[in-house]
């Protein structure tokens, strides 16, 4: 069994990563929405590609540097500044050193790292905002099913307590998504609300930063067909064939959750999802249009999917 390390430790190991480069060209985004696979691609993209490891960093309970970035915030791509930018900064840049978003990174001093690859599950918010304001920045953005990652979520015991918190933004729910129901799908019960926050998220990335400005990752199909995973390789300068060990589930896989990576149905969680749940799914799909690409029997329209992703890219 691994040593556990003292608080000290964990934060003279984080000090110690060496990250060479200090300018966001160096920075490579992984976002989604939570329990939607970004730790898998995280560990495979930064192993294949030899890539710094920042773990969700963006977090105000652990580091008040970002008490101004609570999660669900929203941040206009037109805004003259983002809250906590300069904190924000600092970890594009490399300069920032956390044990928590540290805890995956190597301390090998012959590893040298090429760039850095930041996984945050708080990006769809706001990452248009750092897309707009630096171009070289390189993004892939991942999307699950939508009733997966319900199910994930509800044996975690999440809640859709951020709700209340998004829904207060006008900027956010009368601006960007005015013309989408959100305040009649948001009162509904929590795994209607669960399912919404999934699709302000997603919707909210695809109108900020989708199209071309980003790749896009199905985790669905990526359990299936691990080609997938080659437009996200290539956006962060990776070879494909470099990919590896990708039979491995992440770190965050819950022991309760279906361990698709080692081979097992990657749709067991259709077992877990009640009739009730199926409907109030579609309900939240055909409102924000991706009925098509997230059919009932679980699996994913990969094609349909793309082609809303680049229509809500496109200005």
């Amino acid at each position: 069994m691994a040593a556990v390390l003292t608080r000290a430790e964990r934060l003279a190991r984080s000090v110690s990563v060496w990250d060479p480069h200090r300018d966001t060209a160096h920075a490579f985004l992984l976002s989604g929405s939570g329990r939607s696979g970004t730790t898998w691609l995280m560990e495979a993209y930064a192993r294949a590609g030899r890539l710094r490891p920042i773990f969700e960093p963006f977090r105000p309970d652990l580091d008040a540097r970002f008490s101004d970035l609570r999660p669900g915030r929203y941040v206009p791509v037109d805004a003259l500044t983002l809250p906590s930018q300069e904190a924000v900064e600092d970890v594009l840049t490399g300069r920032y050193r956390h044990p928590w978003a540290d805890q995956e990174a190597s301390l090998n001093p012959l590893h040298r790292y090429r760039g850095r690859l930041i996984k945050e599950i708080r990006f769809p918010m706001w990452a248009g905002w750092v897309a707009a304001h630096h171009p070289d920045v390189r993004i892939v953005h991942v999307i699950r099913h939508p009733l997966a990652t319900l199910s994930s979520q509800s044996v975690l015991g999440w809640s859709p307590e951020r709700m209340d918190y998004m829904m207060a933004q006008p900027e956010l729910v009368d601006g960007l998504l005015g013309d989408l129901p959100l305040r009649e799908l948001a009162v509904a019960d929590d795994d209607t609300a669960l399912v919404t926050r999934w699709a302000i998220e997603n919707v909210t990335a695809a109108r900020t930063y989708g199209g071309e400005r980003t790749a896009l990752v199905s985790y669905d199909v990526a359990l299936e067909d691990r080609s997938e995973l080659a437009a996200g390789a290539e956006r962060f300068g990776i070879a494909p064939a470099a990919l590896t060990d990708l039979e491995k589930p992440s770190k965050m896989t819950h022991a309760k959750s279906s361990n698709a990576h080692a081979g097992k149905d990657p749709r067991a969680w259709m077992k877990r999802i009640s009739a009730e749940q199926h409907a109030s799914a579609a309900r939240v799909l055909e409102a924000v249009g991706l009925a098509e690409a997230f059919p009932g029997d679980g699996t994913v329209d990969r094609a349909a999917l793309q082609r809303w992703w680049d229509a809500c890219g496109r200005p």
